[in-house]
């Protein structure tokens, strides 16, 4: 009930601030008192009607979001977050936090297998990091997953783009594909455009780091293709590195001296740490 006295208020407050009326809200497709009982706690209303007030008001979902969340970020959204941040910075002590954060809550609730898979995509980029064991294990368990699952939405993605570079190249060539198939979809979503970035910034990543060209620039081309928003600055600034890392690949002259210089733009821009990880892998080239 909690949940639903939240939403009540939330719905009270559009009303308020956007000086609406109650027959404006439900646009005739039910009854202004019903909609007045539920403002008021005293009744319930179906998830149809709540997007049918939502659309009659001119709020989106995730502005709804937002609200529901008091203008904070979900914990799904800082959890995936912080995760980004601890791998990109090699934070190995901070992944292992939120992995045995998940590691527990997946122990103590064997039922909920999200809890299980949140664990084992820790897991993948603990791995990674601590260029570590072999989790071929863990990798099959997700890629059940993903397989199970018909229709790909945010969460799926972000499962995909975490664990991609454990896949053999078959598997990553199948499941590149399905995503190249619909990511007009998912950009279409404001969203889910930043995890779709990031997974087309990871599939280049690793055919780069496999040394094969052809599958690296299909996915460069893609991102030319749809385009990085400059509200997305680190995944923009990262793709014009990954495109240098692809012409020293090919033995363009200058090319090393260009991946620097984007490092070095992050480091300027607030990714002191991120750039210090590029840094130390240009050295290694």
């Amino acid at each position: 009930m909690e949940k639903n006295l939240k939403i009540e208020k939330i719905i009270a407050f559009i009303k308020e601030t956007k000086y609406l009326k109650l027959k404006e809200m439900t646009g005739g497709s039910f009854s202004e008192s019903q909609l007045a009982k539920f403002e008021k706690g005293e009744t319930e209303i179906t998830v149809g009607k709540l997007f049918t007030v939502l659309e009659n008001s001119n709020v989106y979902l995730d502005e709804f979001q937002n609200l529901y969340n008091d203008y904070e970020q979900s914990d799904e959204y800082n959890f995936r977050h912080k995760l980004v941040v601890a791998y990109a910075q090699k934070n190995i002590e901070k992944i292992i936090e939120i992995h045995n954060f998940w590691k527990e809550k997946s122990q103590q609730n064997p039922e909920n297998k999200y809890y299980k898979i949140n664990e084992t995509v820790v897991k993948t980029n603990l791995v990674m990091v601590q260029n570590a064991e072999d989790i071929k294990k863990d990798t099959d368990l997700l890629m059940n997953y993903l397989e199970s699952v018909s229709e790909w939405g945010r969460y799926e993605l972000w499962v995909f783009g975490n664990c991609l570079r454990h896949f053999d190249d078959n598997a990553l060539k199948y499941y590149g594909m399905q995503i190249l198939g619909k990511s007009n979809y998912y950009h279409s979503i404001h969203l889910n455009q930043q995890i779709v970035i990031r997974t087309f910034l990871n599939l280049i990543d690793t055919w780069l780091r496999r040394e094969n060209l052809i599958q690296a620039f299909k996915y460069i081309n893609h991102l030319k293709e749809i385009g990085i928003s400059i509200n997305f600055f680190y995944e923009k600034i990262l793709f014009e590195y990954h495109k240098a890392h692809y012409k020293v690949l090919q033995k363009q002259n200058g090319a090393i001296e260009e991946m620097k210089k984007h490092a070095q733009t992050l480091a300027d821009y607030g990714f002191p740490l991120e750039a210090k990880v590029l840094f130390e892998e240009i050295e290694k080239l």
